[in-house]
């Protein structure tokens, strides 16, 4: 069965000039891609009208089923994606009473919240309500509705830019119109591997069957996802996923069957477990912390930790020997140890992580070069320090040794009070 075609145009110069990270282009992709949609283009275009309708007639005569815009539905110069959608389709920009109706209550809102005059305030915040004639208004998560309207064969769907806004206001929009398109969602078959390169995991492919399957392979910070899509209705497909998934168990170091990344994975075993962690971080400067915390309900698990730069900092606050850290150096496997119980002992906590390494450009030595990190993990079954080097700059760095930890805490997690079974990446 073929699937309908999608396309995603977000506008905003901030989104191409480094301003700005695009998060709803990759939201939008993944949601409509699981939709049973097949995305044939995501275009970044600048506020500028001329480049605007450029792009907009582009992606028009490709006749996807839906066209996505994000962007340039506010009140300030460059909001042109209403005036410019009504240009190049035909239709003139007139002021939708649904809309103007949505704005003038968002707007009173906003109104008290700011203690600002309401009628002041109004006659700039109702440019928000001028839309192409023929459009449905989309009720608005912050304060710009959204509209949709119908040209030729595709559905043109406007959302605002704000990523929260977007998410909040898309799931409903995107069930009707694949409805309406007839996609149908895809069954995914997504594995996750860690400690293997690309390279190892194209060599396993090439001996599988997988024509029938839509694949694809993904690699960041130590981990290569392999997804493979099919349609549902595929029953060759099916018995080719099936015997996939089976030969990459078989055959490499897979810690995920069923979708979920190791934050779930983390989460799952120590919520299962009853357990809890405490986190030591130097070289990550809080990464960690941030990628535990950052799924709802993480505070039946993480209890806290310490971030500790400096020196002193491991001392006063862990209780890391100074003349310990003086003897071996702060990126060392004996301080990494030390931050890792120091922190477990002082938060109570079932599990001390600790990472210390050094990140770059700065800081190396003969001996410790730049992309050397050691991650300890102190536990039931005792305490275990992994030393490893990564590659690449900083940022990569410092991503490494976050995803590393994770991992490391994981293989606590599964083995309990067993001893810790070796890192796969970490040469034996």
């Amino acid at each position: 069965m073929s699937r309908p075609t999608a396309a995603v145009l977000l506008t905003g110069s901030e989104l191409l000039d480094g301003r700005t990270r695009d998060r709803n282009g990759h939201y939008l992709g993944g949601t409509l891609a699981a939709s049973g949609f097949r995305v044939d283009h995501v275009v970044l275009a600048p506020d500028d009208p001329d480049v605007l309708r450029r792009d907009l007639r582009f992606l028009l005569d490709q006749r996807p089923a839906l066209l996505v815009t994000s962007g340039g539905l506010g009140t300030t110069h460059d909001d042109l994606t209403a005036a410019t959608i009504a240009g190049v389709s035909g239709n003139a920009l007139v002021s939708d009473p649904e809309a103007l109706r949505m704005v003038t209550v968002t707007t009173r809102r906003v109104a008290t919240r700011r203690g600002l005059a309401f009628e002041e305030l109004l006659p700039a915040m109702a440019r928000q309500a001028l839309l192409p004639r023929g459009s449905r208004a989309i009720a608005p998560a912050g304060v710009a509705p959204g509209f949709a309207l119908r040209h030729e064969a595709t559905a043109i769907v406007a959302l605002p830019g704000v990523p929260w806004e977007l998410e909040a206001m898309w799931p409903d929009v995107l069930a009707a119109f694949a409805a309406e398109a007839g996609a149908a969602p895809a069954r995914r078959l997504t594995m996750r591997i860690y400690g293997w390169g690309e390279v190892q995991v194209a060599a396993l492919l090439d001996g599988a069957s997988t024509e029938r399957l839509r694949l694809a392979i993904t690699a960041a910070d130590g981990e290569v996802t392999i997804t493979a899509g099919y349609d549902a209705d595929d029953r060759a497909a099916s018995a080719q996923a099936d015997a996939l998934a089976a030969a990459l168990r078989a055959a490499a170091p897979v810690f995920s069957s069923d979708g979920r990344s190791i934050d779930f994975i983390v989460a799952d075993l120590l919520r299962s477990q009853g357990a809890t962690v405490a986190l030591a971080e130097s070289c990550t400067g809080g990464l960690l912390g941030g990628r535990l915390t950052e799924l709802p309900g993480s505070s039946d698990y993480v209890l806290g930790g310490a971030l500790v730069y400096a020196d002193a900092a491991k001392h006063e606050l862990l209780g890391v020997p100074a003349d310990l850290v003086a003897a071996q150096g702060a990126v060392s496997e004996p301080v990494a140890r030390a931050m890792a119980e120091g922190v477990r002992e002082r938060l109570g906590a079932t599990y001390g992580l600790s990472v210390t390494g050094i990140a770059g450009p700065g800081g190396a030595t003969p001996d410790k070069p730049v992309g050397l990190v050691f991650i300890g993990c102190a536990g039931p079954g005792g305490t275990v320090v992994r030393r490893h080097e990564f590659p690449g700059d900083r940022a990569t760095v410092r991503a490494w040794s976050v995803v590393s930890a994770l991992h490391q805490l994981r293989r606590a997690l599964a083995a309990g009070a067993s001893a810790l079974p070796p890192d796969p990446l970490v040469a034996t």
